[in-house]
């Protein structure tokens, strides 16, 4: 995926790939991290290494409604993170994004924006979508900002659609049309 990246980190280091077996042992961390679990999608609950073997073998089997990718940094196996075009609608020709960076110490330098980048142009450029929606907790500002650094627009607001440790918050909906990508010049 070849679009340009804005972003601060340094152009051409993040990749995205078909999972593999690499991605099995950070999988099952991140999806044990309470952080992540409460930013990602407001549950925490412990998931066994079976459990994310069955849910790896599902992501690396072909789909014709969703694409799971691993977020890879270039020369490095494991991955850093993953994310998905999900809820692929071909007669409507729309998708919805979902990213997670696992590697918190790699947070803030650029690799969701650049992942994003690159599953906005696959999604527009090679599956042919004209839009792109992706949903974020309110009271997760960095991925909004990742979110509107790559050109979507914030939406509305899902009110008080999570609960999230014995309170109700609400989500962010975003959206990204292939004309408004073209436009930006990326």
């Amino acid at each position: 995926m070849s679009h340009r990246s804005t972003s601060p980190a340094s152009e051409g280091t993040v990749e995205l790939r078909p999972h593999t077996a690499a991605s099995l042992e950070p999988l099952l961390r991140w999806k044990n991290d309470a952080e992540i679990q409460r930013l990602s999608d407001g549950g925490t609950q412990a998931y066994s290494r079976e459990r994310i073997a069955a849910t790896l073998e599902r992501w690396m089997r072909p789909s014709e409604d969703i694409v799971h990718l691993a977020i890879c940094l270039a020369g490095r196996a494991e991955p850093i993170g993953f994310l998905h075009l999900a809820l692929i609608e071909r007669a409507h020709r729309r998708c919805r994004l979902g990213i997670v960076i696992g590697e918190k110490d790699l947070w803030g330098r650029g690799y969701g924006h650049q992942a994003v980048v690159r599953a906005v142009g696959h999604a527009f450029d090679v599956l042919g979508l004209e839009r792109i929606t992706a949903e974020v907790l309110a009271d997760n500002p960095r991925s909004a900002r990742m979110l509107e650094g790559a050109g979507f627009v914030r939406e509305g607001v899902m009110r008080e659609s999570v609960h999230l440790d014995g309170r109700r918050v609400d989500e962010l909906v975003y959206g990204l049309l292939r004309h408004e990508w073209r436009g930006r010049g990326v």
